[in-house]
């Protein structure tokens, strides 16, 4: 199984590394609890609810705003949220992906089957109370997270999805998985999860 660490809370972020930078991301956000709240698996298929759709819904407006950021292939799971994201070097025209599951390109993918893969854990925290402060909240997040990065994302999508489903009290857990792609061949490893993801739901073990 791809995550036998489960989620370690405790776990750091990759030292002096910058999550903006160019990569290949495998990001997994988890619901508090794990509690099925955005649908459920019906003949191998993921079959949303309304609360999946909005996560849906943001997911495809985070990337048709994202012009430098590749959704190479996503998931919304009854519980979770896989996302194969390759952030690029800012262009003047970069094609916007909106299909309503995946996307398969490998631009700046390494073929060099022999580099290793670092993993790291880290948390977007959000705030308990969203309604509280929103204002204080909101700069918060601007001066403490790097624009562009990783951890700005997911903070946001965090913060807009849990507005819209529940109100104030977040419905993701504090934390985030993360894990920096280094060769294709993990990379096609991580693309076929995501793509299998319902078909294996009996087996996952984010299921509660």
């Amino acid at each position: 199984m791809l995550f036998k660490d489960k989620f370690k809370i405790d776990s750091k972020r990759l030292k002096n590394w910058d999550y903006s930078s160019e990569a290949v991301y495998f990001i997994t956000i988890v619901t508090k609890n794990r509690e099925c709240i955005f649908g459920s698996i019906s003949e191998d298929k993921m079959v949303l609810n309304e609360n999946g759709q909005i996560i849906e819904n943001e997911l495809l407006k985070s990337i048709k705003i994202r012009k430098n950021w590749f959704f190479h292939n996503w998931i919304v799971m009854p519980n979770h949220v896989h996302l194969l994201i390759e952030i690029q070097e800012p262009r003047l025209e970069t094609q916007t992906i909106v299909e309503t599951h995946s996307s398969a390109s490998t631009p700046g993918i390494s073929t060099n089957n022999n580099q290793t893969v670092d993993e790291t854990h880290c948390c977007a925290p959000l705030p308990d109370n969203l309604n509280q402060n929103q204002n204080e909240n909101q700069s918060a997040f601007k001066l403490s997270r790097k624009p562009n990065s990783i951890s700005s994302f997911v903070a946001s999508f965090k913060s807009v999805t849990t507005r819209q489903i529940n109100g104030s009290s977040s419905i993701w857990q504090s934390n985030y998985h993360d894990h920096i792609v280094r060769n294709y061949k993990r990379f096609e490893t991580i693309y076929n999860y995501i793509k299998a993801n319902p078909s294996s739901w009996e087996m996952d073990s984010m299921k509660p």
